[in-house]
């Protein structure tokens, strides 16, 4: 089986730096014209002001994630006869064996792949990470699994991905049925 990777989403990172520094900027203008701006609606120029600070902050960290994505093509997923690295990072493989098929979950549109398997408990207790052992933990008892993936940072489409997701679990079933 060839490895397939898949990276970042350089087009995606571009339009969250555009988006991002079109906030900062309007964050800046409402901090520094709060004065001018209240109105019969809001009437209090430091609501103005501490609204625009907020949107700097939390823009203002999408310019530097979107900055960090941009200079950098980072592997998000790698799929190999091994299984699926859902963290190549950590060289994090959930194995074919434990794989019993993918589903579809719809967030306000957006579609994420749920990666069903047999083991999950065997699969957070091997997680380090306290936080991140939390998040499977949550998605496990929400979504019937630790594991999903979210194709909205990738150089992949939602259909594309799942087709070869389940393209591969085929063939690796086929092939350890065989030996």
């Amino acid at each position: 089986m060839n490895k397939i990777e898949f990276y970042s989403n350089k087009k995606k990172a571009l339009l969250l730096l555009i988006g991002s520094l079109i906030f900062v900027i309007l964050g800046i203008y409402l901090f520094l014209n709060a004065e001018n701006m209240a109105s019969y609606r809001v009437r209090n120029p430091l609501f103005i002001k501490i609204s625009g600070i907020t949107s700097v902050l939390f823009f203002g960290f999408g310019v530097f994630v979107s900055i960090k994505k941009l200079l950098k093509n980072k592997l998000m997923l790698i799929i190999d006869e091994n299984g699926v690295n859902v963290n190549p990072k950590k060289n994090e493989y959930i194995k074919w064996g434990d794989i019993e098929g993918f589903a579809e979950l719809k967030i306000n549109s957006v579609k994420i792949i749920i990666i069903q398997i047999n083991n999950a408990e065997e699969y957070i207790k091997k997680e380090d990470n306290k936080l991140r052992k939390k998040l499977m933990r949550f998605n496990l008892e929400n979504y019937s699994s630790p594991y999903n993936i979210s194709v909205a940072t990738m150089n992949t489409n939602y259909n594309q991905l799942l087709k070869t997701l389940n393209e591969n679990l085929i063939k690796n079933k086929n092939c350890h049925q065989h030996l």
